[in-house]
């Protein structure tokens, strides 16, 4: 699998800026700069409703083009019900391998935060624009909460980009022991290793291209009840596999716009 992930092409995709016909929202609170197509969910984004599609898919060529993606469609998966936190590291899995940007947000909770690892934090300073005196472990500082996720998972799941998203490592309960608050029964934190590789849409000579990501995770997970449980993730905290690896921090570097 070639990887198709430099300095060049990473900084590049913020240069080049794809023609905008129209842009929706989930509602007026919560704007996300994406293209109207004929599959977006009406309900989702009512503001597509009365909105000229724009067949020119310019830059699909390039992955790390900043041009719009198509607002998500009303197709959903079938996913589990999160009354178990197993169960919405699995919903968060399968959202990635089906492009589904909606459903993803769903498993996160309203306060949710996303913690980058250093390395991709100083390739993404300009992005993450982290204070001088920045504690990840602190949590006071929210560089990252689920506005930005939610940007970043329209971004990254649109299929005129990529053909294809495969999670190859991700938790696993053979292998992957959580962590248990006996003081505190509704939160848990499970950590693991992540692989995930992306197949790129065909360049000109028809040959796709292929990147991967690695790392390390660490999350928590949430639940107002005990007696009527439904899970999300509150903290997700992000760790460098190996100095030559990409990262999470890194994907939603690239995806943040």
């Amino acid at each position: 699998m070639r990887r198709l992930w430099s300095t060049t092409v990473r900084r590049a995709g913020w240069l080049a800026v794809a023609g905008i016909t129209t842009t929706c929202g989930l509602d007026d609170s919560a704007v996300i700069d994406c293209r109207c197509a004929r599959e977006t969910d009406l309900v989702a984004f009512p503001k597509c409703r009365d909105a000229a599609f724009d067949a020119d898919h310019a830059g699909a060529e390039n992955p790390f083009s900043t041009r719009l993606p198509d607002c998500p469609s009303g197709d959903l998966l079938f996913l589990r019900e999160p009354t178990t936190p197993e169960a919405v590291l699995f919903n968060v899995r399968d959202t990635f391998q089906g492009f589904s940007a909606i459903q993803y947000v769903d498993q996160l909770a309203e306060d949710f935060i996303f913690v980058p690892e250093l390395t991709g934090l100083e390739f993404y300073r300009e992005i993450y624009n982290p204070p001088a005196d920045y504690n990840p472990d602190a949590d006071r500082d929210t560089l990252w909460a689920r506005d930005q996720e939610r940007r970043f998972a329209t971004n990254v799941f649109d299929r005129q980009r990529f053909q294809q998203i495969t999670v190859s490592r991700w938790y696993d309960a053979g292998e992957d022991i959580p962590i248990l608050y006996p003081d505190d029964p509704r939160r848990e934190t499970y950590i693991f290793d992540y692989i995930l590789d992306f197949i790129e849409q065909p360049v000109d000579d028809g040959s796709p291209l292929a990147f991967e990501i690695r790392g390390r995770m660490e999350v928590d997970l949430v639940t107002p009840s005990e007696e009527n449980p439904v899970w999300s993730i509150r903290r997700w905290q992000d760790f460098r596999a190996g100095i030559d690896d990409r990262s999470l921090t890194e994907l939603r570097g690239i995806f943040a716009q």
